[in-house]
């Protein structure tokens, strides 16, 4: 394939649909946005920070919101020489406690070329912390050396200064780095350094650093994946109490989708936190569309989309608990299908296509992350469900499951148990649950498969090694319903058996 460019493609500005764009405007998020503002005012009024967490479902406009309202006030601050503010953003989706929180903070600033200065200040060589191997509070001096350091003194004073010593006609010799941070045996007297600093302020209009408050606020999205083992959101708020920082007023920010988090982590930093509590609730339909209206008139080009393709893809974002950012990536997959059917103009078709597609890659994500024991409870399903059993009473399938769990694990779990499987799944959007209740002695659920495709399911439940006996979690007597079915012509049940065989 030779790549050349496409002529009608029906993008003007992709990136608008990018899960990174702050938009010029926060629509639907008037009262939360006030809140946030609120918060960071303090900063502004040169005051003591406030602390927050902010919750909310997945795509809500969290994120987002918290991102804008940085951008207001960096701008706000512009306006202001004695106050300076550093953001300390870090994503914990990927990290599980607040010792890889730390590092990855700690590296994100130690290995930017920006900040060369801190390997000098806090007299680190390496480039970057390893992931594992320094003890915990090693580790947590070093971050919070780190944060002491991101202050007016190390980033624009020391600018001004650099950029004063080569415009200067003062007779100055001195390095800049001398003169703001000077070591333990500096090349000039400490008089000398104040009357040449002196000199440089007035001359250039540099406002001292004894005059400037610095605040770092620290951001930790997602923060609910460290788990309940906090230290970092302790340490943050009490680290000038606890003398881990001198030079800064820190406070932190916690975004979590979990709104039973807060209940979770430990009463000491509950209580160090004095937090202020936002909650981020779901978009209804009118907000959807009017975010979708927002994006695509700035994504796509001018008659390059139906106007139907709005109300269609908010429709399918409020299905997903009003998500926006599963609405505006259905935008972006829509207009990737469109370039592909080598089309001029996003349709309704095209939405529908790229909904499919991620429903499929949710479903599949969500199966995968299964435990094995679950997956087990979705094979026994997944077999009554090929019989045309289905809807089938937990009571009725449970025999099923304790036959392969048996000879996949070695082990089963008892009745009660398995009902936390299926209503975990159907919640998951993996089952479909009915109420069964038919008087006293028939009250309970019926279970079926919920638009989940056989073959993926299949696929899973091979490709899976399991802890007892055996070479995957796919049961023998599942393989045999599944071949009839195959060669009955089920187009929902084709697939390649060699591999498990």
């Amino acid at each position: 394939m030779t790549f050349t460019r496409t002529e009608n493609s029906p993008f003007e500005n992709s990136q608008v649909l990018a899960e990174d764009f702050i938009p010029e405007e926060v629509l639907g998020r008037d009262e939360e946005l006030e809140q946030i503002s609120e918060v960071l005012q303090q900063i502004v009024d040169n005051e003591q920070p406030v602390n927050a967490f902010i919750y909310g479902i997945s795509g809500t406009g969290k994120t987002v919101s918290i991102k804008y309202k940085q951008r207001e006030l960096e701008q706000a601050l512009e306006r202001y020489d004695d106050v300076h503010a550093t953001f300390v953003y870090q994503n914990c989706e990927s990290l599980s406690s607040s010792y890889q929180a730390a590092i990855a903070i700690a590296n994100s600033y130690l290995e930017n070329p920006e900040y060369d200065y801190l390997h000098e200040e806090i007299n680190l060589a390496r480039n970057q912390i390893p992931s594992s191997g320094l003890p915990k509070e090693r580790v947590y001096d070093i971050l919070f050396d780190i944060f002491d350091l991101l202050t007016y003194r190390h980033t624009e004073y020391r600018s001004q200064i650099e950029t004063a010593l080569q415009e200067t006609t003062l007779d100055v010799t001195v390095s800049a780095s001398e003169l703001v941070s000077p070591g333990d045996d500096p090349s000039v007297s400490s008089d000398k350094r104040t009357e040449i600093l002196e000199k440089l302020h007035s001359e250039f209009d540099i406002r001292p650093p004894e005059e400037v408050t610095d605040y770092v606020t620290v951001i930790l999205d997602e923060v609910d994946r460290i788990g309940t083992r906090d230290e970092l959101l302790y340490e943050i708020p009490r680290s000038r109490t606890n003398s881990r920082v001198d030079d800064i007023l820190p406070s932190v920010i916690g975004i979590s989708n979990d709104v039973g988090y807060k209940e979770s982590i430990q009463s000491k930093t509950d209580s160090s936190l004095r937090l202020k509590e936002i909650t981020f609730k779901k978009y209804d339909i009118d907000q959807l569309q009017e975010i979708l209206s927002q994006r695509a008139e700035k994504a796509f080009k001018s008659e390059a989309y139906d106007g139907d393709i709005i109300p269609l893809a908010s429709a399918f974002g409020r299905k997903q608990g009003g998500d926006a950012r599963y609405a505006i990536d259905l935008l972006h997959k829509s207009g990737m299908k469109t370039k592909k059917d080598e089309s001029t103009r996003v349709t309704e078709e095209h939405v529908r296509q790229a909904h499919e597609e991620k429903e499929r890659d949710r479903v599949y994500e969500v199966t995968n992350d299964l435990s094995q024991q679950e997956k087990i409870v979705l094979a026994a399903i997944m077999y009554h469900d090929l019989r045309e059993e289905t809807p089938i009473a937990r009571g009725e399938m449970y025999p099923t499951y304790k036959k392969y769990s048996q000879s996949t694990l070695d082990n089963s779990n008892v009745p009660r148990r398995v009902a936390d499987y299926l209503k975990k799944m159907s919640q998951l959007g993996l089952l479909d649950r009915r109420d069964a209740y038919q008087g006293p002695g028939e009250s309970g659920f019926e279970y079926s498969l919920d638009k989940v495709d056989y073959n993926m399911i299949f696929q899973i439940l091979g490709d899976e090694e399991p802890t007892g006996e055996g070479g995957s979690l796919l049961p023998d007597e599942l393989i045999t319903e599944f071949k009839q079915q195959s060669s009955s012509g089920d187009t929902n049940t084709q697939t390649d058996f060699d591999s498990f065989d």
